[in-house]
């Protein structure tokens, strides 16, 4: 791959991640070293393209400089149906 793919592949990244997970793009841009995800943030129900988004978050947040780090057992926000 050349310099110039890299580079087209990452503003890609960069673009796709802003656009579609803003939130996550905003904590990646605290000040704060560790980003906490929880783990049914992505592919509660095993979404292949979850999957796929969840690996360009963990991307983007290393070109921020950022730890990520994943909490929760899988479904338990799922789990909560009622509203209190």
């Amino acid at each position: 791959m050349t310099n110039d793919e890299r580079m087209q592949r990452e503003s890609n990244l960069i673009a796709t991640v802003r656009k579609t997970l803003p939130e996550f793009a905003k904590a990646c841009a605290d000040e704060a070293e560790l980003v906490l995800l929880h783990q049914d943030a992505f592919a509660a129900d095993y979404q292949e393209e979850e999957y796929r988004l969840l690996g360009m978050a963990i991307k983007y947040a290393g070109l921020r400089g950022k730890e990520v780090r994943v909490i929760g057992k899988n479904r338990t926000t799922l789990e909560d149906d009622t509203i209190q």
